[in-house]
């Protein structure tokens, strides 16, 4: 009984070594992208201050950043590529081994210059992946067996997500809906997780402060004679994540199958579009939050929310497929904000008694499309309510977020992260499998 109550102490002092860790290292990623973003046009119109074919430079910076993340993640650490959420959950799985501080170092530096070169691919994957191989560093200093070495690790995960989005419970849950099938639940592992998560997001709010990444205001929630509406918009978004899993993954293995110096040239080529994307329309590339504010705002038209939609729809495939780090849960948020919006406005053009505002179905939206794809419709609630501040909603993202899982499971979707680790055996750049 001492030992284990000795494990124990243990295990939770170390879930908060874990957490400071990874506040301390993920708010450094964050701050250095945001860095990146605000001055990389500043430093291009300096380096080139002619008006003329300012274009080229945009393109030209753009593709030499991608192309350098991808080159140092496939020459040394293949399993660092894309959101890397899979990989970890391979790990606790015990299918998969990790390279830990290669992949944070990779991941760290691989993921600013893929994000920071505005590839429509968001910074949660690698923050996810970063404190899951953390977690991994600080546990392997000890002699643990396997279940507690795991729980470090997701417990590393956790902060990681939780930091990411300033959103603590939505990274503990994540843990907890998520990897449901590779972690053996115990008192300790929810103890160790969340202690991961408080004191991450603790490290994050003391170094960078604490608000809201997407503040929407007051929004009035629906009367429950108005809630049907979010039936229809459930079932639409379940066809929407069947689509995005089905052509995310297309995207990802044609794209792994082309090699040598045809691989260099389309990675250079993407680039280079997506630097030309941001010089002339910059809300169709990026993670997403500047289009999600612009949506929100109320200054796109109907007509700009369906073309930006299109156009992030097909930069946010092909720009996973490269196998720069990168995740996938900001581009989903930004398409579910712009599909929403879309339906709120048509709806209240067909049916003018809804009265219903156009964000509140951005915020549905947001959780919608990730619980589709996902399928982790809990987190996707609870993250997208602390993302927004958004709690008063909590009925129509339950009804809109369930409908979209039910929906794309019936459909014959699976989750999205299952199927990018059973690719990850196929595609030798995704890992080291076991």
């Amino acid at each position: 009984m001492k030992n284990k109550r000795y494990e124990f102490l243990l295990i939770i002092f170390l879930s908060a070594i874990i957490g400071i860790s990874v506040g301390l290292t993920v708010s450094l990623f964050h701050v250095l992208i945001d860095w990146i973003l605000v001055n990389k046009s500043n430093i291009i119109n300096k380096i080139y201050p002619w008006q003329s074919y300012r274009y080229i430079a945009y393109m030209f910076v753009t593709s030499v950043m991608v192309f350098v993340s991808v080159y140092i993640v496939n020459k040394y650490a293949p399993d660092a590529a894309g959101s890397g959420i899979q990989d970890i959950e391979g790990v606790v799985g015990d299918k998969m081994e990790m390279n830990s501080l290669r992949i944070v170092i990779v991941k760290f530096f691989g993921g600013l210059l893929s994000l920071g070169g505005s590839m429509s691919m968001g910074r949660e994957g690698p923050s996810v992946q970063i404190g899951g191989a953390l977690g991994h560093i600080v546990s392997r200093f000890f002699q643990f067996d396997r279940r507690e070495l795991d729980v470090l690790i997701a417990a590393g995960a956790g902060a990681g997500l939780a930091t990411a989005f300033n959103a603590p419970l939505a990274g503990m849950l994540f843990v907890f809906e998520e990897m449901r099938k590779e972690i053996k639940y115990a008192y300790v592992t929810v103890k160790s997780v969340a202690t991961a998560c408080i004191v991450s997001i603790i490290t994050l709010r003391m170094l960078i402060g604490n608000k809201i990444l997407i503040p929407m205001g007051d929004i009035v929630a629906p009367n429950v004679y108005k809630l049907w509406i979010f039936c229809i918009l459930g079932i639409l978004f379940g066809v929407l994540g069947f689509i995005f899993n089905k052509y995310l993954v297309y995207f990802t293995t044609k794209i792994s199958q082309i090699s040598g110096w045809k691989f260099n040239i389309l990675i250079l080529f993407i680039g280079a579009c997506i630097g030309l994307l941001f010089y002339i329309y910059p809300d169709s590339v990026g993670e997403g939050y500047r289009v999600i504010h612009s949506a929100l705002n109320g200054n796109l038209t109907l007509k700009a929310l369906l073309i930006l939609f299109v156009i992030r729809f097909l930069t946010t495939m092909i720009s996973y497929g490269t196998g720069a780090p990168g995740g996938i849960f900001a581009p989903m948020l930004a398409l579910g904000t712009l599909f929403g919006i879309s339906f709120g406005i048509v709806a209240n053009e067909l049916i003018p008694s809804l009265h219903l505002e156009p964000l509140v179905f951005a915020v549905v939206g947001m959780s919608a499309l990730f619980s589709a794809t996902v399928r982790a419709p809990i987190v996707g609630i609870i993250l997208v309510a602390e993302m927004t501040g958004g709690f008063n909603l909590l009925m129509p993202l339950l009804i809109t977020s369930l409908v979209a899982a039910v929906v794309a499971n019936a459909l014959g979707g699976r989750a999205i992260y299952t199927v990018l680790l059973e690719q990850s055996f196929k595609v030798s750049k995704f890992g080291n499998i076991k």
